[in-house]
């Protein structure tokens, strides 16, 4: 006879809505930051290199974490890139 199937609380799986968006204000100790991301700068290839895989293609939010309006600027600093050069189109 199989075993049971685990419930959602047993499973040891991360709770992907849990990552934060490291390009938003911290919250540190009460204290907010109320400075995040103005912009994601285009020629910053070390800040975009975490959320582009290996074959140059943007990693989707949920895999991220990062929010709606960051994923938004990331696209177009990656299209910005792409379009000077910076990054391939594709691989």
């Amino acid at each position: 006879m199989p075993p049971p199937r685990q419930t959602r609380q047993q499973q040891n799986r991360a709770d992907p809505r849990l990552k934060k968006c490291p390009f938003c204000p911290k919250e540190t100790k009460g204290e907010v930051n109320k400075k995040g991301a103005l912009y994601i700068d285009y020629k910053d290839y070390p800040t975009m290199k975490p959320f582009i895989d290996y074959f140059g293609n943007i990693r989707n939010r949920y895999y991220s974490g990062v929010c709606l309006k960051h994923q938004k600027m990331l696209k177009n600093a990656v299209e910005r890139a792409r379009f000077m050069a910076m990054l391939a189109y594709r691989k």
